[in-house]
Formats: C-alpha cells, sequence, structure tokens
C-alpha cells in the first residue's frame, strides 16, 4: 500500500484526502475539510492540514510518501516547509482530469460536458477524459446577481459546437446544494444523464494525490523485459529439451515393448473350450481300463454348462450376463 496525501486549497475551504495510490480507482479512504480565511492564515492552516493527516495516517500505521498539493504559490511554500516528504505542486485541471479518470461511474463516458467553478465565476467545458485535455471551455457573463444557471445551456451549446463533439454524461464537479435543478435541466437539454461521482467534494484533491502518486510510481523489476534474441534462445533450448525427453520416452516405451510377452486372452463360452488334449494313457498290462462314455449319437445337445465364479457382473450391462438356466439332469440315450 502506497499512501498519498493530496491537499487542495481553494474557493475559501482546505480539503485533505488520504489516497491509496496502489488501488487509486477506490478513491480516499480518508478526508478532512477545513475552513480557509486571509492568505496568511490560510498558509498556517494548510500546513496544520497537512501535519493533521500525516498524524492520523500514523495512527493507522501508514507512512506517507508524497503529497500532491492544488494552491497558490505562497501556500505551496508554506507546506513544503512544514512537511518531510516531496510535495508535487499540481494545476486544477490536472487534478480534476485525474480524478474523473479514476472515477468508476464514469469508465463508459470518455467525452463528458464538466461544470466547475473558479472562484466566483463558472464555467462549461467538453473534456476527453481518456486524452486528459479540456477540448474547449467556455465561462459565461454572469455574476452573483444574476446568477448563471440561465445562462448555462447557451454556454454549454458553445462549447459543444467550437469542440465538434457530442458529450456522454454531465457532471458538475463543484456541485452545491441549489445546483441540482439547474443540473438536471442541463442534463434534459443536452439529452445525456447528470453523474456525480463518489468523493465529488473532495476531487481536487483526490486529483493531486493521483497525479503525484505517478511521479511516484514503483519502477519496472530488473530484467522484467527480454530482447527478440533472448527470446528465440529460449525458445530454441526449450524445442532441443522437448526434443531430448520425446526421444527418452519413445525408446522407453519400445524397449518395454519388446521386452513384453502378449497375454493370452481367455474367451468365456457356454462350453469352455480346453487349449490342449489330455495326454493319451500309457497301457502297461493287464486288463485295459474301460473306455469312457462316449456322446450321444442321436445328436442331443450336451447340457449347458455353470459359468465359472470368474465371470464378469456388471449390473449396469444385464444383456451381457443372461439369467442363470437350472442345470437338467443328464439326458438319457435313446
Amino acid at each position: 500500500m502506497r499512501a498519498v496525501l493530496g491537499v487542495a486549497v481553494d474557493d475559501g475551504e482546505i480539503s485533505a484526502v488520504l489516497v491509496d495510490a496502489d488501488v487509486p480507482v477506490l478513491g480516499p479512504f480518508d478526508s478532512q475539510r477545513w475552513a480557509a480565511s486571509e492568505s496568511d492564515e490560510t498558509a498556517d492552516a494548510a500546513a496544520g492540514a497537512v501535519a493533521a493527516m500525516t498524524e492520523r495516517a500514523e495512527r493507522a500505521g501508514l507512512t506517507i510518501g508524497r503529497i500532491g498539493l492544488v494552491a497558490a504559490p505562497g501556500i505551496a511554500d508554506a507546506i513544503r516547509a512544514a512537511a518531510s516528504v516531496e510535495v508535487t505542486s499540481v494545476d486544477v485541471d490536472a487534478a480534476r482530469l485525474a480524478f474523473l479518470a479514476n472515477a468508476p461511474e464514469l469508465a463508459e463516458t470518455p467525452v463528458l460536458a464538466l461544470h466547475t467553478r473558479n472562484g466566483t465565476a463558472e464555467t462549461v467545458a467538453v473534456v476527453d477524459v481518456a486524452a486528459g485535455t479540456v477540448s474547449v471551455a467556455v465561462t459565461p457573463d454572469g455574476d452573483d446577481l444574476i446568477g448563471y444557471a440561465e445562462l448555462l445551456p447557451d454556454a454549454m451549446d458553445e462549447a459543444i459546437a467550437r469542440a465538434g463533439r457530442s458529450p456522454q454524461a454531465l457532471v458538475f464537479l463543484d456541485l452545491r446544494p441549489g445546483d441540482t435543478g439547474a443540473a438536471r435541466d442541463l442534463a434534459t437539454v443536452l439529452g445525456v444523464p447528470f453523474v456525480t461521482p463518489h468523493g465529488v467534494p473532495w476531487h481536487r484533491a483526490t486529483g493531486a494525490a493521483l497525479v503525484a502518486a505517478r511521479r511516484d510510481a514503483p519502477l519496472p523489476v530488473a530484467g522484467g523485459t527480454r530482447s527478440r534474441g533472448q527470446v528465440a534462445a529460449l525458445v530454441g533450448l526449450l524445442v532441443v529439451l522437448l526434443a531430448i525427453l520425446g526421444t527418452g520416452l519413445a525408446v522407453a516405451i519400445g524397449d518395454a515393448g519388446e521386452s513384453r510377452e502378449a497375454e493370452p486372452t481367455v474367451v468365456f463360452d457356454e462350453r469352455p473350450v480346453p487349449t490342449s488334449a489330455p495326454p493319451a494313457p500309457t497301457y502297461t498290462g493287464g486288463p485295459a481300463p474301460a473306455p469312457a462314455p462316449a456322446p450321444c449319437a442321436s445328436g442331443v445337445p450336451d447340457a449347458p454348462q455353470i459359468r465359472p465364479a470368474s465371470w464378469p457382473a456388471r449390473a449396469s450391462d444385464p444383456d451381457l450376463i443372461p439369467a442363470p438356466v437350472p442345470t437338467p439332469g443328464p439326458q438319457p440315450c435313446p
């Protein structure tokens, strides 16, 4: 786990998050917000926010490896002086694009209609999240008295016409309680869904942490990339080994086949067939033994024989094992 701290100082507040750079899609696993006031006090408050988040990480057994910061240069200097790790200054647009690129809700919508706030002004833009670029941004001429809600549709139409691309969703990153109605109306005019990704209030701090984490990404493992020559040599060695193993296996099989003798196959029939005739008796004198009774000459078949005990019995193949037939007594000759 690589814990990265993201801090954003803008629009009268300080927001800070802790992000696992190895799993950025999960977003912040800890977040805090503080109010900001005058510039000098804001610098001290921002430094205090870094100290507070560092302490929270230490309580969880984590060490912050880098800090991503969206803030004015004077505040950035104060944080660098107070921090014990490297601080990376991040542009607000880069932080926003990094946040959008890692939002699971926007994975299938690379082209967005975006609404943001910069101080008291509101801006609409068409952004290409996959490319990480802002195609066109338009800031209508409104103020606190007139407002921007009525001006947003025309401004967005201008941005879409200049970009030459139609958005697939509308996102209000700096969403406020009173923006819900204007956001829904604008989404209806554009004919696209209004999407609010998780963690929007901390989107600038989260994006700053993600941008900083890219500069602290782990290096590739040495020797992980092989040249074509090395790959070809490995393939050749594998072929030789397979050939050797295949030849040895074939010889072993051949030798085994020559040394083994075929075993006789015994076929059971209704009447066992003797493999050879019994030896003829030798006459040694005296009365000759009585010859064995000859089989019936009338053509009456011999009685069926009982199957040997070794006959295979398989219950799943009843047709192969006929039902046992009672053995009749010896048939008299006519």
